[in-house]
């Protein structure tokens, strides 16, 4: 089976200083794979070299089988779902929220799942697709963004800290539909946590 993601001696500097350097591992089809470590590591920026927003230092990156370059980089994005720690989408509402989501991935991946069935399996009540964004609580956000993530057919999943506002009882949901998405759907996710709940339902851990 062909990875979904390869990095060869990779390593990302800032200002001279290594934050990471010489990692190789692969990801494969299917995988649920947690990144954990210290604060400070490099674990977000790992992320977000994989898409190509920090430049590594050394190595190289491979995504389903394209090399992360200028020439790649584009179509990497369109066969990712990401879902960064912090984020304020351009959405008056929580379906709004959604729908913008899907519009950005409509050009090259179909919705697969209803965001209701997804909703429910998260544990969040429809009535927020309803709400202003700005009411939306921490919790609610992230799962909605995981529906939006999820709800579409995306190969690759990078989330990061998304269970940061969530108690136990939602954390275990989103874990299991993670876990869903890998083993039944075949999709794969890379998920930074510091959650040893999330963590604990990962196949394997890479301790950056």
């Amino acid at each position: 089976m062909e990875p979904v993601l390869v990095f060869s001696h990779a390593a990302i500097a800032f200002a001279g200083h290594f934050l990471f350097r010489d990692l190789t591992f692969t990801v494969d089809r299917g995988e649920l794979v947690g990144l954990t470590g210290e604060s400070g590591c490099g674990k977000t920026s790992l992320l977000r070299a994989i898409l190509g927003f920090t430049p590594l230092s050394e190595g190289t990156i491979e995504v389903c089988g394209q090399p992360l370059d200028v020439a790649h980089v584009n179509t990497i994005r369109q066969l990712t779902a990401y879902m960064p720690q912090e984020l304020q989408p351009p959405a008056e509402t929580g379906r709004d929220l959604i729908a913008l989501t899907h519009q950005l991935a409509a050009n090259r991946h179909r919705v697969t799942q209803t965001p209701a069935q997804l909703m429910k399996a998260l544990g969040l009540d429809s009535s927020v697709l309803d709400l202003h964004a700005a009411k939306l609580s921490g919790g609610q956000r992230q799962r909605l963004l995981m529906t939006a993530a999820l709800s579409t057919d995306k190969p690759l999943l990078l989330l990061d800290e998304p269970t940061s506002a969530l108690d136990e009882e939602s954390t275990q949901r989103l874990a299991l539909s993670l876990l869903r998405a890998c083993h039944e759907e075949q999709r794969t996710a890379l998920v930074v946590s510091h959650d040893a709940l999330l963590i604990s339902f990962c196949d394997r851990v890479i301790n950056l």
